[in-house]
């Protein structure tokens, strides 16, 4: 309220409205750092290029494969938003990177968070380095890849007698035992395959990831993180959820000019900025379910049609937001007077700024559930191919 006074004193209205597109926007300001340590052939790279939705051929991925090691550091964007960067850090313990040196060689204090990363079991240094994190109040997680390897070799000897569950209870029960005895209980530990991140932990590693951030922090990293698992959706929709509020306000300042050519019920122009914002961050555009679909190896077209079937249109069409925007039911009247009050602007400020937020509000609520609804569906498709693709 102290901004919007400044403002209004300041600029009026627009001066008000520039502040609430600042605040919408705010999550793209803030740079996010997460440092990946792990030695050679531990799958850092497949594990950077996997938490960011991207496989090995895809334009800014992180190179898998090459056989050396890393000796300097180097970051790899999100390709949902630049600030979001995943560092390549160097291995420990070694003649370049010795354990005295080796924080001050990496600058520890340039990053949010630490992943540790092996493919085996966690070694001395992997233990000291996570010591030593925790006593300088760093957040860190430990990782331990190539489960879906285990898994092969596993059945392969025990033809017979293999057990999926029975083989990934073992590995983490003596991961965490691993770790409580050389005293790093206190982190969690994820087990995960880079190549089936529809299995193991790597849902639960983002959303935990995501939990341990304070608040602008996390919702910068929701909103950059792509909408692959369940729980990831359901914390994107509460997020977009509550900035429905800058909209309707934004709406409403628009609602409260009394100016030519400006709406009386609601800014469409808000609305549709909001709704394709939605639609990409839940992964419905055309883009997010290419990429998904390379990312799962399941057939585009079939989660093209999932979301079709749900949502009542094509998504490639160019009608896409208009189609979004008719599932809000009666409001839309509010949305065909807009029209026409761009030739009759005689309603008075006083009566169209109230219902501009409201009608903005009750808009985006409705097209944000049915759009949550096929992402769900989306995200069933896939799980149910992974299954099917795991039984083969």
């Amino acid at each position: 309220m102290e901004e919007k006074k400044a403002a209004s004193n300041s600029g009026g209205i627009g001066g008000w409205r520039s502040i609430l597109e600042r605040k919408r926007d705010e999550w793209k300001t803030v740079p996010l750092n997460l440092a990946v340590i792990g030695y050679t052939d531990v799958g850092k790279s497949s594990f950077i290029n996997a938490i960011r939705g991207l496989i090995a051929d895809d334009q800014g991925a992180a190179p898998v494969g090459v056989k050396e090691t890393t000796v300097d550091s180097r970051s790899y964007p999100h390709p949902n938003n630049p600030l979001l960067k995943f560092w390549d850090l160097p291995g420990f313990g070694t003649d370049r990177f010795p354990r005295q040196t080796y924080l001050t060689d990496i600058d520890v204090d340039r990053y949010d968070f630490f992943l540790l990363i092996t493919a085996t079991r966690f070694t001395e240094n992997d233990t000291w380095l996570g010591n030593e994190l925790r006593k300088r109040n760093k957040k860190y997680f430990f990782i331990r890849t190539g489960i879906g390897v285990d898994i092969s070799n596993d059945k392969k000897a025990h033809p017979r007698t293999h057990n999926e569950e029975a083989v990934v209870r073992k590995i983490r029960e003596s991961t965490e035992k691993h770790l409580r005895e050389t005293g790093c209980e206190y982190a969690p530990v994820f087990l995960i395959d880079s190549y089936k991140p529809m299995k193991f932990d790597f849902d639960q590693l983002l959303y935990r990831m995501i939990q341990e951030f304070p608040n602008l922090k996390k919702h910068a990293l929701t909103l950059s993180f792509q909408a692959t698992y369940r729980e990831m959706i359901r914390l994107k929709v509460a997020e977009l959820r509550t900035r429905m509020w800058i909209a309707a306000t934004l709406a409403g300042a628009v609602g409260a000019i009394p100016v030519p050519a400006v709406s009386a019920s609601f800014d469409i122009v808000v609305v549709t900025f909001e709704v394709r914002f939605y639609f990409t961050q839940l992964g419905l555009d055309e883009t997010s379910l290419k990429r998904y679909s390379k990312f799962t190896s399941i057939d585009h077209q079939q989660l093209q049609d999932t979301v079709h079937k749900c949502l009542g249109f094509n998504v490639a069409g160019v009608e896409t937001i208009r189609e979004l925007l008719k599932t809000a039911g009666p409001l839309m009247s509010c949305a065909a007077a807009s029209e026409v009050v761009k030739f009759f602007p005689v309603v008075g400020s006083l009566i169209a700024a109230p219902l501009s937020f409201g009608g903005t509000q009750y808009t985006l609520k409705r097209v944000l559930g049915k759009m949550e609804s096929a992402a769900l569906e989306v995200i069933q498709v896939a799980e149910i191919s992974a299954a099917d693709a795991d039984d083969d």
